[in-house]
Protein backbone atom coordinates (compact mmCIF):
# COMPACT_ATOMS: atom_id res chain seq x y z
CA UNK A 1 0.00 0.00 0.00
CA UNK A 2 1.14 3.57 -1.07
CA UNK A 3 0.26 6.47 1.09
CA UNK A 4 -1.59 9.41 0.21
CA UNK A 5 0.66 11.13 -2.72
CA UNK A 6 2.46 8.83 -2.57
CA UNK A 7 3.68 7.74 -7.04
CA UNK A 8 3.06 4.06 -7.37
CA UNK A 9 6.13 1.61 -8.56
CA UNK A 10 5.88 0.53 -11.63
CA UNK A 11 4.64 -2.28 -12.78
CA UNK A 12 8.30 -4.48 -14.02
CA UNK A 13 6.73 -6.73 -16.48
CA UNK A 14 9.23 -9.05 -16.39
CA UNK A 15 8.50 -9.87 -13.06
CA UNK A 16 4.92 -10.47 -14.32
CA UNK A 17 5.60 -12.59 -16.92
CA UNK A 18 7.98 -15.27 -14.62
CA UNK A 19 4.75 -14.72 -11.70
CA UNK A 20 2.50 -15.94 -14.75
CA UNK A 21 5.04 -19.29 -15.51
CA UNK A 22 5.20 -20.20 -11.78
CA UNK A 23 1.83 -19.89 -11.03
CA UNK A 24 1.23 -22.10 -14.23
CA UNK A 25 3.73 -24.59 -12.56
CA UNK A 26 2.06 -24.85 -9.44
CA UNK A 27 0.36 -28.18 -8.78
CA UNK A 28 -3.37 -27.93 -8.69
CA UNK A 29 -5.20 -28.63 -5.64
CA UNK A 30 -2.14 -27.89 -3.44
CA UNK A 31 -3.44 -24.08 -3.23
CA UNK A 32 -6.64 -22.81 -1.58
CA UNK A 33 -5.96 -18.81 -2.06
CA UNK A 34 -9.49 -16.99 -2.19
CA UNK A 35 -10.00 -15.25 -5.84
CA UNK A 36 -8.51 -18.40 -7.37
CA UNK A 37 -5.68 -18.36 -9.67
CA UNK A 38 -5.87 -14.91 -10.94
CA UNK A 39 -5.36 -13.69 -7.02
CA UNK A 40 -2.55 -16.86 -6.74
CA UNK A 41 -0.63 -15.17 -9.82
CA UNK A 42 -1.28 -11.40 -8.15
CA UNK A 43 0.34 -12.92 -4.55
CA UNK A 44 3.40 -14.42 -6.52
CA UNK A 45 4.43 -11.52 -8.54
CA UNK A 46 4.35 -9.80 -5.60
CA UNK A 47 6.53 -12.62 -4.09
CA UNK A 48 8.57 -12.48 -6.83
CA UNK A 49 9.21 -8.88 -7.15
CA UNK A 50 10.71 -9.08 -3.37
CA UNK A 51 12.74 -11.59 -4.46
CA UNK A 52 14.25 -9.44 -7.39
CA UNK A 53 14.66 -6.42 -4.84
CA UNK A 54 16.79 -8.11 -2.41
CA UNK A 55 19.12 -9.43 -5.93
CA UNK A 56 19.06 -6.12 -7.10
CA UNK A 57 20.00 -4.21 -3.80
CA UNK A 58 23.08 -3.45 -2.93
CA UNK A 59 22.72 -4.00 0.71
CA UNK A 60 22.09 -7.36 0.36
CA UNK A 61 19.29 -8.78 2.93
CA UNK A 62 18.61 -12.72 2.80
CA UNK A 63 16.22 -12.53 5.61
CA UNK A 64 13.87 -11.42 2.74
CA UNK A 65 13.54 -14.78 1.52
CA UNK A 66 12.28 -16.10 5.21
CA UNK A 67 9.91 -13.05 5.04
CA UNK A 68 8.93 -14.48 1.53
CA UNK A 69 8.71 -17.98 2.63
CA UNK A 70 6.81 -17.29 5.47
CA UNK A 71 4.02 -15.12 3.59
CA UNK A 72 3.66 -17.75 1.59
CA UNK A 73 2.43 -20.04 3.79
CA UNK A 74 -0.07 -16.92 5.27
CA UNK A 75 -1.73 -17.24 2.08
CA UNK A 76 -2.32 -20.51 1.96
CA UNK A 77 0.23 -21.55 -0.11
CA UNK A 78 1.04 -24.31 2.40
CA UNK A 79 1.11 -27.46 0.42
CA UNK A 80 5.15 -29.21 0.47
CA UNK A 81 4.51 -29.93 -3.12
CA UNK A 82 3.67 -25.46 -3.59
CA UNK A 83 7.65 -25.48 -1.92
CA UNK A 84 9.37 -27.86 -3.69
CA UNK A 85 8.32 -26.76 -7.29
CA UNK A 86 8.51 -22.96 -6.03
CA UNK A 87 12.30 -24.13 -5.57
CA UNK A 88 12.85 -25.50 -8.51
CA UNK A 89 11.06 -22.65 -10.70
CA UNK A 90 12.96 -19.50 -8.77
CA UNK A 91 16.44 -21.40 -9.20
CA UNK A 92 16.57 -22.64 -12.71
CA UNK A 93 14.60 -19.31 -14.26
CA UNK A 94 13.86 -16.48 -12.03
CA UNK A 95 17.93 -14.59 -12.86
CA UNK A 96 17.42 -15.41 -16.32
CA UNK A 97 14.08 -14.11 -16.48
CA UNK A 98 14.45 -10.54 -15.26
CA UNK A 99 18.27 -10.27 -16.86
CA UNK A 100 20.39 -11.13 -14.07
CA UNK A 101 23.00 -13.27 -15.01
CA UNK A 102 26.07 -12.46 -13.05
CA UNK A 103 27.42 -14.56 -10.52
CA UNK A 104 26.90 -12.30 -7.53
CA UNK A 105 22.75 -12.18 -7.94
CA UNK A 106 23.39 -16.46 -8.84
CA UNK A 107 25.06 -16.59 -5.38
CA UNK A 108 22.27 -14.02 -3.60
CA UNK A 109 19.48 -16.17 -5.36
CA UNK A 110 20.84 -19.44 -3.33
CA UNK A 111 21.05 -17.52 -0.34
CA UNK A 112 17.35 -16.54 -0.29
CA UNK A 113 16.33 -19.65 -1.82
CA UNK A 114 17.83 -21.05 1.45
CA UNK A 115 16.42 -18.82 3.65
CA UNK A 116 12.58 -19.18 1.58
CA UNK A 117 12.88 -22.83 2.38
CA UNK A 118 13.89 -22.24 6.34
CA UNK A 119 10.95 -19.38 6.91
CA UNK A 120 7.98 -21.92 4.97
CA UNK A 121 8.77 -24.94 6.94
CA UNK A 122 9.01 -22.43 10.46
CA UNK A 123 5.75 -20.88 9.27
CA UNK A 124 4.31 -24.87 8.51
CA UNK A 125 5.83 -25.88 11.82
CA UNK A 126 4.07 -23.43 13.73
CA UNK A 127 0.69 -24.13 12.00
CA UNK A 128 1.54 -27.80 12.99
CA UNK A 129 1.60 -27.21 16.45
CA UNK A 130 -1.41 -24.78 16.47
CA UNK A 131 -3.69 -27.58 14.49
CA UNK A 132 -2.17 -30.07 16.76
CA UNK A 133 -3.68 -28.66 19.89
CA UNK A 134 -7.26 -29.25 18.34
CA UNK A 135 -6.37 -32.94 16.90
CA UNK A 136 -6.15 -36.08 18.69
CA UNK A 137 -2.87 -38.19 19.57
CA UNK A 138 -2.61 -39.83 16.65
CA UNK A 139 -3.28 -37.27 14.07
CA UNK A 140 -0.49 -35.31 15.44
CA UNK A 141 1.93 -37.77 15.10
CA UNK A 142 0.91 -38.24 11.59
CA UNK A 143 1.56 -34.31 11.13
CA UNK A 144 4.88 -34.71 13.11
CA UNK A 145 5.54 -37.27 10.41
CA UNK A 146 4.62 -35.39 7.05
CA UNK A 147 6.78 -32.13 8.66
CA UNK A 148 9.58 -34.20 9.34
CA UNK A 149 9.23 -35.51 5.35
CA UNK A 150 9.15 -31.89 4.40
CA UNK A 151 12.07 -31.16 5.97
CA UNK A 152 14.00 -33.81 4.48
CA UNK A 153 12.28 -33.10 1.20
CA UNK A 154 13.28 -29.30 0.90
CA UNK A 155 16.78 -30.42 2.22
CA UNK A 156 17.21 -32.56 -0.60
CA UNK A 157 16.36 -29.76 -2.87
CA UNK A 158 18.21 -27.37 -1.53
CA UNK A 159 21.53 -29.59 -2.05
CA UNK A 160 20.76 -31.11 -5.42
CA UNK A 161 20.71 -30.55 -9.14
CA UNK A 162 17.02 -31.01 -10.03
CA UNK A 163 17.53 -32.28 -13.62
CA UNK A 164 20.86 -34.60 -13.20
CA UNK A 165 20.05 -35.46 -9.04
CA UNK A 166 23.69 -34.71 -8.32
CA UNK A 167 25.14 -33.03 -5.62
CA UNK A 168 24.75 -29.05 -6.41
CA UNK A 169 27.03 -25.84 -5.64
CA UNK A 170 25.71 -26.04 -1.88
CA UNK A 171 27.02 -29.32 -1.14
CA UNK A 172 30.24 -28.96 -2.77
CA UNK A 173 30.85 -25.97 -0.69
CA UNK A 174 29.63 -28.10 2.55
CA UNK A 175 32.19 -31.01 1.61
CA UNK A 176 35.06 -29.16 0.49
CA UNK A 177 34.67 -26.58 3.66
CA UNK A 178 34.40 -29.38 5.61
CA UNK A 179 37.10 -31.78 4.98
CA UNK A 180 40.43 -29.50 6.86
CA UNK A 181 38.31 -30.14 10.04
CA UNK A 182 38.58 -34.04 9.28
CA UNK A 183 41.67 -34.66 7.28
CA UNK A 184 44.60 -36.21 8.50
CA UNK A 185 47.91 -34.44 8.60
CA UNK A 186 49.39 -34.06 5.33
CA UNK A 187 46.62 -34.85 3.00
CA UNK A 188 46.32 -33.79 -0.58
CA UNK A 189 43.04 -33.33 -2.70
CA UNK A 190 42.82 -32.59 -6.20
CA UNK A 191 39.33 -31.10 -7.84
CA UNK A 192 38.72 -30.96 -11.36
CA UNK A 193 36.15 -28.52 -12.84
CA UNK A 194 34.78 -29.85 -16.11
CA UNK A 195 33.13 -27.57 -18.61
CA UNK A 196 31.81 -29.09 -21.99
CA UNK A 197 32.71 -27.79 -25.05
CA UNK A 198 29.81 -26.52 -27.67
CA UNK A 199 27.35 -27.41 -25.27
CA UNK A 200 25.90 -23.72 -25.82
CA UNK A 201 25.29 -24.81 -29.95
CA UNK A 202 23.43 -27.88 -28.67
CA UNK A 203 20.77 -25.51 -27.06
CA UNK A 204 20.35 -23.17 -30.04
CA UNK A 205 20.04 -25.45 -32.78
CA UNK A 206 18.69 -28.48 -30.86
CA UNK A 207 16.35 -26.78 -28.26
CA UNK A 208 16.83 -27.17 -24.57
CA UNK A 209 15.33 -30.44 -24.08
CA UNK A 210 18.41 -32.24 -26.57
CA UNK A 211 20.22 -29.93 -23.83
CA UNK A 212 19.31 -31.53 -20.57
CA UNK A 213 19.41 -35.03 -22.52
CA UNK A 214 22.75 -34.46 -22.79
CA UNK A 215 23.08 -32.93 -19.47
CA UNK A 216 21.55 -36.39 -18.48
CA UNK A 217 23.98 -38.22 -20.17
CA UNK A 218 27.02 -36.86 -19.13
CA UNK A 219 26.21 -36.74 -15.85
CA UNK A 220 25.69 -40.73 -15.78
CA UNK A 221 28.78 -41.29 -17.31
CA UNK A 222 30.97 -39.02 -14.88
CA UNK A 223 28.89 -40.62 -12.18
CA UNK A 224 30.08 -44.27 -13.17
CA UNK A 225 33.83 -42.64 -13.32
CA UNK A 226 33.49 -41.09 -9.58
CA UNK A 227 31.79 -44.63 -8.15
CA UNK A 228 34.21 -46.48 -9.66
CA UNK A 229 37.43 -44.65 -7.92
CA UNK A 230 35.64 -43.65 -5.34
CA UNK A 231 35.53 -39.86 -5.86
CA UNK A 232 32.49 -37.16 -5.09
CA UNK A 233 30.67 -35.46 -8.33
CA UNK A 234 28.86 -32.11 -8.16
CA UNK A 235 26.86 -30.62 -10.99
CA UNK A 236 27.16 -26.79 -10.12
CA UNK A 237 24.52 -25.97 -12.78
CA UNK A 238 24.77 -25.42 -17.09
CA UNK A 239 27.37 -27.35 -18.48
CA UNK A 240 29.86 -27.49 -15.43
CA UNK A 241 30.69 -30.95 -13.32
CA UNK A 242 33.40 -31.19 -10.62
CA UNK A 243 35.05 -33.84 -9.77
CA UNK A 244 36.66 -34.18 -5.92
CA UNK A 245 39.69 -36.70 -6.16
CA UNK A 246 40.43 -37.78 -2.36
CA UNK A 247 43.84 -38.36 -0.54
CA UNK A 248 45.85 -37.86 -3.85
CA UNK A 249 49.69 -38.19 -3.85
CA UNK A 250 50.65 -35.56 -6.24
CA UNK A 251 49.13 -33.52 -9.40
CA UNK A 252 49.50 -36.68 -11.58
CA UNK A 253 46.39 -38.31 -9.91
CA UNK A 254 44.26 -35.50 -10.48
CA UNK A 255 45.37 -35.45 -14.07
CA UNK A 256 44.62 -38.85 -14.44
CA UNK A 257 41.03 -38.06 -12.87
CA UNK A 258 40.39 -35.55 -15.49
CA UNK A 259 41.86 -37.80 -18.01
CA UNK A 260 39.39 -40.65 -17.08
CA UNK A 261 36.48 -38.14 -17.04
CA UNK A 262 37.16 -36.48 -20.48
CA UNK A 263 37.46 -39.83 -21.92
CA UNK A 264 34.17 -41.56 -20.92
CA UNK A 265 32.51 -38.29 -22.90
CA UNK A 266 32.66 -40.37 -26.00
CA UNK A 267 32.03 -38.04 -28.97
CA UNK A 268 30.07 -37.50 -31.51
CA UNK A 269 26.92 -37.93 -28.94
CA UNK A 270 23.34 -38.96 -30.72
CA UNK A 271 21.20 -36.65 -29.76
CA UNK A 272 17.37 -36.93 -31.35
CA UNK A 273 18.91 -38.71 -34.15
CA UNK A 274 21.48 -36.25 -34.60
CA UNK A 275 25.69 -36.99 -34.19
CA UNK A 276 26.35 -33.77 -31.98
CA UNK A 277 30.13 -33.45 -31.87
CA UNK A 278 30.92 -33.33 -27.51
CA UNK A 279 34.04 -33.42 -25.49
CA UNK A 280 35.15 -31.75 -22.57
CA UNK A 281 37.89 -29.50 -21.27
CA UNK A 282 39.34 -29.46 -17.17
CA UNK A 283 40.76 -27.09 -15.27
CA UNK A 284 42.70 -29.25 -12.52
CA UNK A 285 43.54 -28.21 -8.96
CA UNK A 286 45.91 -30.45 -6.53
CA UNK A 287 47.11 -29.09 -3.03
CA UNK A 288 47.05 -29.66 0.67
CA UNK A 289 43.94 -30.11 2.19
CA UNK A 290 45.26 -27.97 4.88
CA UNK A 291 43.81 -24.36 4.60
CA UNK A 292 41.65 -25.23 1.34
CA UNK A 293 38.47 -23.52 1.13
CA UNK A 294 35.69 -24.13 -1.25
CA UNK A 295 35.82 -20.63 -2.73
CA UNK A 296 39.75 -20.72 -2.85
CA UNK A 297 39.86 -24.43 -4.49
CA UNK A 298 36.87 -23.58 -7.29
CA UNK A 299 38.32 -20.12 -7.99
CA UNK A 300 42.18 -21.85 -8.76
CA UNK A 301 39.65 -24.53 -10.81
CA UNK A 302 38.12 -21.98 -12.89
CA UNK A 303 41.98 -20.25 -13.32
CA UNK A 304 42.59 -23.35 -14.54
CA UNK A 305 39.97 -24.00 -17.29
CA UNK A 306 40.33 -20.47 -18.46
CA UNK A 307 44.01 -21.45 -19.20
CA UNK A 308 42.73 -24.93 -20.90
CA UNK A 309 40.19 -22.78 -23.34
CA UNK A 310 43.34 -20.26 -24.09
CA UNK A 311 45.74 -23.07 -25.02
CA UNK A 312 43.42 -24.67 -26.52
CA UNK A 313 44.00 -28.27 -24.11
CA UNK A 314 42.05 -30.57 -22.93
CA UNK A 315 43.39 -29.81 -19.58
CA UNK A 316 44.94 -27.11 -17.53
CA UNK A 317 46.60 -27.68 -14.13
CA UNK A 318 46.42 -24.76 -11.65
CA UNK A 319 50.19 -23.00 -11.44
CA UNK A 320 51.08 -20.54 -8.61
CA UNK A 321 53.50 -18.72 -11.12
CA UNK A 322 51.01 -18.69 -13.76
CA UNK A 323 48.59 -16.91 -11.59
CA UNK A 324 50.83 -14.44 -10.35
CA UNK A 325 51.22 -13.56 -14.08
CA UNK A 326 47.42 -13.62 -14.42
CA UNK A 327 46.93 -11.75 -11.67
CA UNK A 328 49.48 -9.10 -12.70
CA UNK A 329 48.30 -9.27 -16.14
CA UNK A 330 44.46 -8.37 -14.82
CA UNK A 331 45.70 -5.45 -11.99
CA UNK A 332 47.61 -3.93 -14.95
CA UNK A 333 44.74 -4.10 -17.72
CA UNK A 334 42.57 -1.99 -15.02
CA UNK A 335 44.85 0.15 -14.23
CA UNK A 336 45.38 1.00 -18.13
CA UNK A 337 42.32 3.53 -18.46
CA UNK A 338 43.31 4.83 -15.75
CA UNK A 339 47.06 5.65 -17.39
CA UNK A 340 45.39 6.61 -20.62
CA UNK A 341 42.93 9.89 -18.69
CA UNK A 342 46.36 10.77 -16.76
CA UNK A 343 48.80 10.77 -20.16
CA UNK A 344 50.81 8.35 -17.92
CA UNK A 345 51.25 6.19 -21.48
CA UNK A 346 53.98 8.14 -23.34
CA UNK A 347 56.47 7.75 -26.19
CA UNK A 348 60.23 6.41 -26.81
CA UNK A 349 62.02 7.11 -29.83
CA UNK A 350 64.93 5.05 -31.05
CA UNK A 351 66.70 6.00 -34.22
CA UNK A 352 66.58 4.50 -37.88
CA UNK A 353 70.40 4.92 -38.93
CA UNK A 354 71.27 4.73 -42.64
CA UNK A 355 73.79 2.12 -42.98
CA UNK A 356 75.90 3.98 -45.42
CA UNK A 357 76.34 7.26 -43.98
CA UNK A 358 75.24 6.97 -40.49
CA UNK A 359 72.78 9.49 -40.49
CA UNK A 360 69.64 9.32 -38.99
CA UNK A 361 67.09 8.36 -41.64
CA UNK A 362 63.98 8.42 -38.63
CA UNK A 363 62.74 7.76 -35.61
CA UNK A 364 60.68 4.60 -34.71
CA UNK A 365 58.37 5.41 -31.98
CA UNK A 366 57.53 2.98 -28.92
CA UNK A 367 54.94 3.06 -26.09
CA UNK A 368 56.14 2.99 -22.96
CA UNK A 369 54.24 2.68 -19.85
CA UNK A 370 55.27 2.14 -16.17
CA UNK A 371 52.43 0.51 -13.93
CA UNK A 372 53.00 2.15 -10.71
CA UNK A 373 52.63 -1.46 -8.98
CA UNK A 374 54.06 -4.00 -11.29
CA UNK A 375 56.73 -1.79 -13.28
CA UNK A 376 57.49 -1.39 -16.76
CA UNK A 377 55.16 -3.21 -19.11
CA UNK A 378 56.43 -3.96 -22.47
CA UNK A 379 55.18 -3.03 -25.76
CA UNK A 380 53.73 -6.33 -26.73
CA UNK A 381 52.14 -6.89 -23.53
CA UNK A 382 50.72 -3.39 -23.30
CA UNK A 383 49.42 -3.60 -26.79
CA UNK A 384 47.71 -7.34 -25.61
CA UNK A 385 46.29 -5.58 -22.35
CA UNK A 386 45.17 -2.68 -24.43
CA UNK A 387 43.28 -4.97 -26.87
CA UNK A 388 41.58 -7.27 -24.45
CA UNK A 389 40.82 -4.02 -22.59
CA UNK A 390 38.53 -2.61 -25.41
CA UNK A 391 41.13 0.29 -25.39
CA UNK A 392 43.73 -0.72 -28.36
CA UNK A 393 41.68 1.83 -30.31
CA UNK A 394 41.95 4.41 -28.16
CA UNK A 395 45.31 3.95 -27.06
CA UNK A 396 46.63 3.77 -31.05
CA UNK A 397 45.23 7.24 -31.67
CA UNK A 398 46.42 8.52 -28.81
CA UNK A 399 50.14 7.66 -29.67
CA UNK A 400 49.58 8.54 -33.77
CA UNK A 401 49.04 11.87 -32.42
CA UNK A 402 51.49 12.46 -29.67
CA UNK A 403 54.08 10.85 -32.75
CA UNK A 404 52.55 13.10 -35.74
CA UNK A 405 52.95 16.03 -33.30
CA UNK A 406 56.39 15.29 -32.63
CA UNK A 407 57.47 14.90 -36.02
CA UNK A 408 55.24 17.73 -37.40
CA UNK A 409 58.12 19.67 -35.26
CA UNK A 410 60.92 18.36 -36.22
CA UNK A 411 60.00 19.41 -39.89
CA UNK A 412 58.94 22.77 -38.53
CA UNK A 413 63.26 23.32 -37.09
CA UNK A 414 64.29 21.76 -41.04
CA UNK A 415 64.93 18.39 -39.51
CA UNK A 416 63.53 16.35 -42.05
CA UNK A 417 63.45 12.57 -40.63
CA UNK A 418 60.56 10.25 -41.07
CA UNK A 419 58.59 8.93 -37.74
CA UNK A 420 57.18 4.91 -37.86
CA UNK A 421 54.68 3.23 -35.89
CA UNK A 422 53.57 -0.04 -35.12
CA UNK A 423 50.38 -1.38 -35.82
CA UNK A 424 48.41 -4.48 -34.80
CA UNK A 425 46.15 -6.41 -36.90
CA UNK A 426 43.24 -5.61 -35.13
CA UNK A 427 43.91 -2.05 -35.60
CA UNK A 428 44.13 -2.80 -39.34
CA UNK A 429 40.71 -3.91 -38.67
CA UNK A 430 38.62 -0.84 -37.39
CA UNK A 431 36.93 1.07 -39.95
CA UNK A 432 37.82 4.23 -38.59
CA UNK A 433 41.31 3.78 -39.42
CA UNK A 434 42.03 5.58 -42.27
CA UNK A 435 40.06 8.50 -41.61
CA UNK A 436 41.59 8.66 -38.06
CA UNK A 437 45.40 8.83 -39.81
CA UNK A 438 44.36 11.69 -42.13
CA UNK A 439 42.86 13.54 -39.58
CA UNK A 440 45.86 13.19 -37.33
CA UNK A 441 47.91 14.05 -39.77
CA UNK A 442 45.69 17.63 -41.15
CA UNK A 443 45.37 18.55 -37.35
CA UNK A 444 49.35 18.82 -36.83
CA UNK A 445 51.09 19.22 -40.38
CA UNK A 446 53.00 16.12 -40.70
CA UNK A 447 53.55 15.38 -44.33
CA UNK A 448 52.09 12.15 -45.02
CA UNK A 449 54.82 10.60 -46.55
CA UNK A 450 56.78 11.36 -43.51
CA UNK A 451 54.71 9.00 -41.58
CA UNK A 452 55.18 5.12 -41.62
CA UNK A 453 53.12 2.32 -40.08
CA UNK A 454 54.26 -0.67 -39.57
CA UNK A 455 51.80 -3.64 -40.02
CA UNK A 456 53.29 -7.33 -38.62
CA UNK A 457 54.40 -9.90 -41.65
CA UNK A 458 51.32 -12.15 -40.37
CA UNK A 459 48.51 -9.56 -40.63
CA UNK A 460 48.80 -10.03 -44.62
CA UNK A 461 48.11 -13.41 -44.21
CA UNK A 462 44.75 -12.01 -42.65
CA UNK A 463 41.92 -12.87 -45.42
CA UNK A 464 39.45 -9.53 -44.07
CA UNK A 465 39.02 -7.54 -46.56
CA UNK A 466 39.40 -4.79 -43.89
CA UNK A 467 42.95 -5.40 -44.43
CA UNK A 468 43.19 -4.65 -47.95
CA UNK A 469 40.80 -1.88 -47.60
CA UNK A 470 42.86 0.07 -45.25
CA UNK A 471 46.37 -0.86 -46.56
CA UNK A 472 44.90 0.44 -50.03
CA UNK A 473 43.03 3.93 -47.73
CA UNK A 474 46.52 4.72 -46.54
CA UNK A 475 48.01 4.39 -49.65
CA UNK A 476 46.33 6.64 -51.72
CA UNK A 477 46.58 9.33 -48.38
CA UNK A 478 50.25 9.27 -49.29
CA UNK A 479 51.25 7.72 -45.72
CA UNK A 480 54.55 5.02 -46.28
CA UNK A 481 53.66 1.12 -45.23
CA UNK A 482 56.16 -1.09 -43.82
CA UNK A 483 55.76 -5.03 -43.55
CA UNK A 484 57.55 -5.78 -39.81
CA UNK A 485 59.18 -8.95 -38.78
CA UNK A 486 59.72 -10.10 -42.28
CA UNK A 487 61.87 -13.37 -43.16
CA UNK A 488 60.24 -15.38 -41.07
CA UNK A 489 57.10 -15.78 -42.58
CA UNK A 490 55.45 -16.28 -46.37
CA UNK A 491 53.38 -12.94 -46.98
CA UNK A 492 53.28 -12.31 -50.28
CA UNK A 493 54.48 -8.42 -49.86
CA UNK A 494 53.44 -7.87 -54.01
CA UNK A 495 49.91 -8.46 -53.49
CA UNK A 496 50.09 -5.24 -50.79
CA UNK A 497 50.82 -1.85 -51.81
CA UNK A 498 54.44 -2.09 -49.25
CA UNK A 499 57.65 0.72 -49.26
CA UNK A 500 59.66 -0.46 -46.76
CA UNK A 501 59.97 -4.16 -45.05
CA UNK A 502 61.69 -4.44 -41.60
CA UNK A 503 63.99 -7.80 -41.53
CA UNK A 504 63.13 -10.40 -38.42
CA UNK A 505 65.15 -9.77 -35.40
CA UNK A 506 65.73 -13.09 -34.99
CA UNK A 507 67.35 -13.55 -38.22
CA UNK A 508 69.80 -10.57 -37.42
CA UNK A 509 70.79 -12.01 -34.62
CA UNK A 510 71.82 -15.09 -36.63
CA UNK A 511 74.46 -12.39 -38.88
CA UNK A 512 76.55 -12.56 -35.05
CA UNK A 513 79.80 -14.50 -35.79
CA UNK A 514 79.41 -16.84 -33.27
CA UNK A 515 76.00 -17.72 -33.87
CA UNK A 516 75.30 -21.09 -34.83
CA UNK A 517 73.26 -20.15 -37.56
CA UNK A 518 75.25 -17.34 -39.32
CA UNK A 519 76.06 -18.79 -42.39
CA UNK A 520 71.92 -19.63 -43.34
CA UNK A 521 71.21 -16.64 -41.70
CA UNK A 522 73.37 -14.70 -43.93
CA UNK A 523 72.79 -16.81 -46.83
CA UNK A 524 68.81 -15.74 -46.31
CA UNK A 525 69.45 -11.96 -45.57
CA UNK A 526 71.04 -11.62 -48.70
CA UNK A 527 68.61 -12.98 -50.62
CA UNK A 528 65.91 -10.97 -49.27
CA UNK A 529 67.82 -7.84 -49.17
CA UNK A 530 68.53 -8.41 -53.07
CA UNK A 531 64.84 -9.12 -53.84
CA UNK A 532 63.61 -6.01 -51.99
CA UNK A 533 65.98 -4.09 -53.61
CA UNK A 534 64.79 -5.20 -57.35
CA UNK A 535 61.20 -4.37 -56.09
CA UNK A 536 62.23 -0.85 -55.11
CA UNK A 537 61.74 -1.63 -51.38
CA UNK A 538 63.79 -0.32 -49.04
CA UNK A 539 65.00 -2.80 -46.45
CA UNK A 540 65.49 -2.17 -42.45
CA UNK A 541 66.96 -4.79 -39.89
CA UNK A 542 65.79 -4.74 -36.72
CA UNK A 543 67.68 -5.90 -33.70
CA UNK A 544 70.82 -4.72 -34.73
CA UNK A 545 72.63 -4.91 -31.07
CA UNK A 546 75.89 -6.21 -31.99
CA UNK A 547 78.56 -4.33 -34.12
CA UNK A 548 79.69 -7.29 -36.29
CA UNK A 549 75.75 -7.62 -37.30
CA UNK A 550 76.30 -3.60 -38.86
CA UNK A 551 79.60 -4.57 -40.76
CA UNK A 552 77.93 -7.60 -42.23
CA UNK A 553 74.77 -5.59 -43.13
CA UNK A 554 76.45 -2.73 -44.55
CA UNK A 555 78.46 -5.59 -47.10
CA UNK A 556 75.31 -6.87 -47.62
CA UNK A 557 73.78 -3.27 -48.65
CA UNK A 558 70.82 -2.90 -45.90
CA UNK A 559 69.47 0.36 -46.19
CA UNK A 560 68.46 0.89 -42.64
CA UNK A 561 69.28 -0.62 -38.79
CA UNK A 562 67.79 -0.15 -36.21
CA UNK A 563 68.60 -1.24 -32.81
CA UNK A 564 70.87 -0.63 -29.45
CA UNK A 565 74.31 -0.71 -31.79
CA UNK A 566 72.89 2.06 -33.81
CA UNK A 567 70.72 3.72 -30.89
CA UNK A 568 68.93 3.56 -28.03
CA UNK A 569 65.43 4.49 -27.32
CA UNK A 570 64.77 8.09 -25.95
CA UNK A 571 62.04 10.72 -24.63
CA UNK A 572 60.47 12.72 -27.11
CA UNK A 573 62.28 15.70 -24.92
CA UNK A 574 65.48 14.27 -25.57
CA UNK A 575 64.97 13.58 -29.28
CA UNK A 576 63.73 17.23 -29.53
CA UNK A 577 67.08 18.08 -28.41
CA UNK A 578 68.95 16.12 -30.72
CA UNK A 579 66.98 17.78 -33.74
CA UNK A 580 67.96 21.17 -32.37
CA UNK A 581 64.71 22.05 -30.10
CA UNK A 582 64.70 23.66 -27.07
CA UNK A 583 61.44 23.55 -25.20
CA UNK A 584 61.04 25.24 -22.26
CA UNK A 585 61.29 23.54 -18.67
CA UNK A 586 57.51 22.77 -17.72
Amino acid sequence: MTGTGAIPRPRDEAVAEFAAVWNRTLPAGTSFVPGGRARRRQLLEGFAQRLVDALRDGDFDRQAGYRVGQDMVLAALADPRILLVSLRVLREQLLSAVGLHEARPASRLTELLDELAHGFTTAMRTEVWSAAESINRGERSAWRDRQRDLERQVRHALLHDPLTGLPNRAALTALLDGLPATATPGARLGLCLINLRRFTAVNQLLGHDAGNQLLLGVARRLGDVAAERGYDLAHLGGDTFVLVVPDTAGADEAIKAADAALSALPSPWPIDGHDVPIAGRAGIVERAVAGASAGELLRQASMALDWARHDATAWALYNPGRATAHLRRHQRANALAEALAAGAVTLAFQPIVSLDDHGIAGMHALPRWVHPATGPVPEAELLQLAEQSGLLIQLGHRLLADACARAAAWQAHNAAPIVSLDLTAAQLRHPDLVRTVTAVLDRTGLPPAKLHLAVPEHALHDPADAIAFALDGLDRAGVRIAVTEVGMGHANLTANPVHSVRLDSQLITGLTRTSPAHRSNLSMATWLIAMFHDLSISVTATGVDHRDQTTALQVLDCDHGLGRALGKPMTGDAADTLFGIRRPPA
